[in-house]
């Protein structure tokens, strides 16, 4: 939950940034991007009041690091809006990568099709 959502601030699509910030990073760390807490109310408190997460400069790209920056700021007037992230060099420097996801699905097999087919 955006830091401005917790106080009670009017809030809108700059949350949403904030949120998509913070999935990114979890999913690119393994781990959740606060210490733990004893209490949600203390999760609160540490959204609102501690320095933001960031990305370990030791461990991903500038890129990587500066887009999460730029969607974890405090302040959801500094924060990068949805159209700014799109053109962020960290997504702008895979522009001329061609992918092939639909062979990479057809080779590697439907992560779906292996769950359905364990007896639970």
């Amino acid at each position: 939950m955006a830091p401005e959502r917790i106080d009670g601030k009017k809030h809108g699509s700059m949350s949403d940034i904030w949120s998509l910030g913070l999935v990114i990073l979890e999913c690119a760390t393994g781990i959740f991007p606060f210490p733990p807490c004893e209490s949600f109310y203390e999760l609160l408190v540490a959204v609102v009041d501690q320095p933001p997460p960031s990305a370990p400069p030791d461990q991903f790209s500038p890129e990587f690091c500066g887009f999460i920056s730029a969607c974890l700021q405090k302040d959801a007037n500094d924060r990068s809006s949805a159209q700014a992230l799109l053109d962020h060099p960290f997504l702008s420097m895979y522009d001329d990568l061609h992918v092939d996801l639909a062979s990479y699905f057809t080779t590697a097999g439907s992560p779906l099709a292996t769950f359905n087919s364990r007896q639970l």
